[in-house]
């Protein structure tokens, strides 16, 4: 199968009671037993776990037991367990078999069932069609042409049929719901041709076309008000062609002139940089001037120092002069005195030393004012060369921030108006755009509203379900019928009238029940064949509630309550099993009946018997409390 699933086991849980379940064969399976052993609560579980918002009936041995599970095989592979509370709820997806949920390393995800999904958590029904291929479907459901998206539950009454409708007098194909009878001729129609209605568009209501014409005047005003916009931008609506190409011209100018300036400014930084040394070369000759300022103060003051010692000097000069023409009398020094030879400390002879020794320190000190006079001219000559330099600096400076000033003038600030109107003019192309893709959307929503209003000018037809349509699916349902010992079938047809098989001229809801649950059942396992075999979409599994009928021969008592057309045979009953066996790779058949194959282990099929004895074998789907 490309698509859809098989239902590996079904398994119901609860505490302090035993599982039960049962494990299904991939191809045929068949389970049978007595009236009130437990099949109709089968086919309501796996009806219950494949999206149905009713819960299976609780019923006395059900009592304990809490969850069900059903353990499916997907097209591709994979192997997922779905749970449900027998209580109704959510859906639980766990992506291994049962036997690996203990284990399962992260929590399961959650499926919603009858509500509709959030950004975060999905639906059952949303993931039965996806894995049934049947996503983003759509049907057709009433005259007009509205659509439908496809839901799981729209093949329910096509694969789960159950002992009431399987006898049935009406179309298989019809659920007898009100109003849902073109919908399910849809669906038949997609499922056998594989083509959906996904094109059509519907037929407006009144209302909707009240609403659009007013919505289209309102359009027209909006359309009228952006013109005269546009008319203000003195710009002419059929200048559409060319507003793309001014937006590339101007985008592509301004890039131009930004590269331009950007270059222009490559010689700003060379004039700052200019700027820059001469600024520091005249603060450097400043500071160098202030130091030599304060070198000459210095200087200044120890030259008179100097003069001043010398000054000294000179008095002690003139004083040991002096000194020498007086009298003698006693010493300054040790107050003894001069007269005389003896006991004098201190000697006539050291007046001569002290005036040598002031000769000699002020020859020592002129010669340190000639070497201060040698500085100081340096330091003059330093001052008045710094005091040039730094004249000179700042006319340097001055003149290099006029041509700066100059050249940002003749240049920059010339291209940066440019560039402004440039820019001025792209905004008001762009807003011109604007309103042009305004008035565009607009004209486009009219244009929709208009074909909405009348989308096919009238023309309402749409593909009907026809004889034509279901010829391939009728030849299925035939050889079906002819391997099954349906008496003698010379043809199979589909009425248009009835949406109902003819089976050798016979409207199908003219034969008895038994015949009638025989065909319907051909008619399912027909369609899923069908499917499967063109590659269609489809769930890939049937299930069918008592398909032969529990009117049959060796059952019954003779009666005024049946007629003879009503009762299906044994050798039909063996054929039936006989035949279904043998498909395979064609979907997968459950069976629920009275009664079962004579030699069922002869048969390569899966076979379940709830026996309703408590000593042998298993008396049903639950244990006997």
């Amino acid at each position: 199968m490309n698509s859809g699933f098989l239902i590996n086991r079904l398994i119901c849980t609860g505490d302090n009671v035993e599982d039960v379940s049962i494990n299904f064969n991939p191809n045929t399976h068949v389970i049978v037993g007595p009236s009130n052993t437990g099949k109709s609560y089968v086919f309501q579980c796996i009806k219950y776990m494949l999206g149905s918002e009713t819960k299976p009936k609780r019923i006395t041995e059900s009592i304990g037991y809490q969850d069900c599970f059903l353990e499916v095989t997907l097209a591709n592979g994979d192997i997922i367990t779905l749970r449900r509370s027998l209580d109704g709820g959510d859906a639980e997806l766990y992506k291994c078999k049962h036997s690996e949920i203990r284990n399962y390393p992260e929590p399961p995800t959650i499926l919603r069932v009858g509500k509709k999904p959030t950004q975060k958590i999905g639906t059952l029904n949303n993931y039965l069609l996806d894995v049934s291929n049947l996503r983003n479907v759509k049907v057709r459901r009433n005259l007009s042409g509205v659509s439908d998206e496809f839901k799981f539950s729209f093949i329910r009454h096509l694969t789960l049929i159950d002992e009431t409708s399987i006898i049935k007098e009406s179309s298989p194909i019809f659920t007898g719901q009100y109003g849902e009878d073109t919908k399910e001729k849809s669906i038949l129609r997609y499922l056998s041709t594989g083509k959906d209605d996904s094109g059509i568009i519907s037929k407006p209501k009144k209302d909707v076309i009240s609403n659009r014409k007013g919505r289209m005047e309102v359009i027209d005003q909006l359309i009228e008000e952006y013109s005269s916009e546009l008319n203000d931008y003195d710009y002419i609506l059929q200048e559409n062609e060319k507003i793309d190409e001014q937006i590339d011209k101007l985008e592509s100018s301004i890039v131009e002139l930004k590269d331009l300036i950007d270059s222009l400014y490559v010689h700003v930084t060379k004039y700052e940089s200019t700027i820059n040394r001469s600024w520091k070369e005249w603060k450097s000759n400043e500071s160098r001037l202030l130091t030599v300022n304060e070198l000459l103060s210095r200087s200044n003051l120890l030259h008179q120092h100097y003069l001043n010692d010398i000054d000294r000097l000179e008095s002690v000069q003139e004083t040991s002069n002096l000194f020498s023409e007086l009298q003698f009398g006693n010493c300054p020094t040790c107050k003894q005195s001069l007269e005389g030879d003896e006991h004098l400390e201190c000697d006539i002879n050291d007046l001569e030393n002290i005036k040598l020794a002031s000769r000699k320190e002020i020859e020592k000190i002129k010669k340190l004012i000639f070497d201060l006079d040698i500085t100081r001219n340096s330091l003059i000559f330093e001052k008045e060369e710094l005091s040039q330099k730094i004249k000179s600096n700042k006319e340097d400076h001055i003149k290099y921030q006029e041509e700066l000033s100059d050249f940002i003038s003749r240049n920059i600030k010339t291209n940066v108006e440019k560039l402004d109107l440039l820019k001025n003019k792209l905004t008001e192309r762009k807003q011109i755009n604007r309103i042009i893709e305004k008035i565009s959307n607009l004209e486009n929503q009219k244009s929709g509203y208009k074909e909405e209003i009348d989308p096919m000018e009238g023309n309402y037809t749409f593909d009907e379900l026809t004889t034509a349509t279901t010829t391939e699916l009728c030849k299925v349902i035939k050889q079906l019928l002819i391997e099954w010992g349906y008496s003698d079938i010379k043809s199979v047809s589909f009425s248009e009238e009835t949406c109902d098989l003819v089976i050798n001229g016979e409207h199908r809801n003219l034969a008895g029940k038994g015949y009638r649950a025989l065909s319907y059942s051909a008619f399912i396992i027909g369609l899923m064949h069908h499917c499967i075999e063109n590659r269609r979409s489809h769930s890939g599994v049937v299930l069918l509630d008592s398909p032969l009928c529990t009117l049959r021969s060796r059952h019954i008592t003779k009666s005024s309550t049946y007629e003879q057309k009503d009762v299906i045979g044994d050798a039909t009953k063996e054929k039936f099993y006989a035949s279904i066996s043998k498909y395979r790779d064609l979907g997968q058949i459950i069976i629920l009946d009275n009664d079962g194959p004579i030699e069922p282990d002869s048969l390569h099929i899966g076979y379940t018997e709830f026996t309703e004895d408590k000593n042998r074998g298993r008396y049903g789907f639950y244990p006997v409390q």
